[in-house]
């Protein structure tokens, strides 16, 4: 085979995942990956266990899609309905911490140059997972209270394993870059936030918490939206966007403030929702606000810092989420401390910060992560064998942009519609978002069936293979 087309194939997909290798001693680091590497191999980390966190992700997120138009309005009248409340959790723990896990356990040990540690029990981490969110979710939409209490149980064990695996190795690791600051501070909020969620399941079936109980979901929303999941988001954002931009020489100086500025407001606005002082609301308020500013401007830093110039739809996504996010945390500050959380509003800001923010950042991502651990597994050991495909040509480029497209055009309808209450609009637009998250979905399966996909080494290995059966 021309040695031209092997090496060029190659020099194809270290771009695209946005490789940056050292080529001379004398050379820095320059992105946010500890000693200059890049996404350049999984440290060990088999293939099965970041990928069905992955797809189980995406289609949560179909799931969601199809269930919206005919439980969003319930939410505009009873946002406590039993229905709400499941497809909400279909959103945080099916779609959104589902994707967050899988992804952190790829990505940590890359980002830290060391292998994961305490994984005796790692290959249980996702069935476990998995069957207590299909429990609580269960729960929710039959309001079985026994299952709410059962899947709760299961989820905090899945999650004091998952942080003990990511506490041991930040322990351990040699380099701590900016982003694993904000993954500390998230794994603190994500132990908080289902501690709360399985005290309000124990609160349906005594009532122990009494008036408190108001406060204590409030605070349980809060640390979970803007503590565990946009802290992850925002920290892993100064990895993966400075990654796949090339953006090397960007630098922390404004992901230090936005890290002090954002962790100071989660506390002092939770502390405050907890204790009624609305001083401490409005400080931590302003903090939040503040720090999405920074976090918009360094967004920007990191685009004129970039050497690949032409976007793709991974930082379109990105760049659509940061809008989002400016929005939600400042309306929501205003909406909290103004007390204007009628059930329109929080639909509507609720649909602004899963999907357009926190759903958004996650859609442009695994763009990104399932090709490279597909090729990797996949193409990886065939390159100067045989042609192998490059990672872009995996995914369905055309189909990247029409969900962009519907998602970006029918999410803001949708936020109108729940605001004006218009039902019908409601469910037109929902339509649109869902078609446009089912070819996200779609996309990323048929990037996984390159798996399946016979190349001639597997051919004759299969045809070598003795028949067992």
């Amino acid at each position: 085979m021309d040695e031209r087309v092997i090496k060029k194939s190659t020099l194809h997909n270290e771009a695209e995942s946005g490789v940056l290798r050292l080529q001379t001693r004398q050379a820095a680091p320059t992105i946010g990956l500890a000693g200059g590497g890049g996404l350049s191999g999984r440290r060990g980390v088999p293939l099965m266990v970041p990928l069905p966190f992955l797809l189980t992700g995406a289609g949560a997120a179909a799931i969601f899609s199809l269930l919206a138009p005919w439980v969003l309005p319930l939410a505009l009248q009873a946002p406590g309905f039993p229905h709400v409340l499941a497809l909400v959790h279909i959103v945080t723990l099916g779609w959104l911490t589902m994707t967050i896990m899988g992804a952190s356990l790829q990505l940590v040990p890359v980002i830290v140059v060391s292998p994961l540690r305490a994984t005796a029990l790692l290959r249980w981490q996702y069935p476990v997972f998995l069957g207590g969110v299909t429990c609580l979710l269960i729960g929710f939409w039959w309001w079985q209270t026994w299952l709410l209490i059962l899947g709760g149980t299961v989820i905090v064990l899945a999650v004091v394993h998952y942080v003990i695996v990511l506490s041991r190795t930040f322990a351990r690791a040699t380099t701590r870059p900016l982003t694993v600051f904000f993954l500390i501070a998230s794994l603190v909020y994500l132990c908080v936030v289902v501690s709360l969620g399985l005290t309000a399941a124990w609160n349906f079936v005594t009532g122990f918490l009494g008036v408190e109980t108001e406060h204590i979901l409030l605070v349980h929303v809060t640390l979970g939206v803007v503590g565990w999941l946009s802290c992850t988001l925002v920290g892993v954002s100064y990895t993966l966007g400075r990654l796949f931009l090339l953006a090397h020489t960007h630098d922390d100086r404004w992901g230090r403030l936005v890290f002090i500025l954002l962790n100071s407001g989660i506390i002092l606005l939770a502390s405050g929702v907890l204790s009624g002082w609305m001083l401490l609301e409005w400080g931590g308020g302003a903090l939040l606000i503040g720090a999405t500013l920074v976090f918009a401007g360094d967004t920007r830093r990191i685009l004129k810092a970039r050497q690949r110039k032409r976007l793709e739809v991974t930082q379109y996504h990105s760049l659509a989420a940061t809008a989002y996010f400016a929005l939600v945390i400042g309306a929501g500050v205003v909406i909290l401390l103004g007390g204007w959380g009628t059930p329109a509003v929080m639909t509507a800001l609720a649909l602004a910060a899963l999907v357009g923010w926190l759903g958004q950042s996650t859609v442009g991502y695994l763009y990104k992560i399932v090709p490279f651990l597909v090729w990797s597994e996949r193409y990886g050991p065939l390159v100067g064998k045989q042609r192998v495909p490059l990672m872009r040509e995996m995914v369905q480029q055309r189909w990247t942009w029409a969900s962009w497209w519907l998602i970006n055009l029918s999410l803001p309808g949708m936020i109108g519609a729940a605001l004006a209450q218009q039902v019908i609009v409601l469910r037109v637009a929902s339509g649109g978002l869902a078609l446009g998250l089912w070819l996200v979905a779609a996309n990323l399966f048929l990037v996984v069936w390159h798996l399946r996909v016979p190349t001639k080494q597997s051919a004759q290995a299969d045809a070598r293979e003795p028949d067992t059966y």
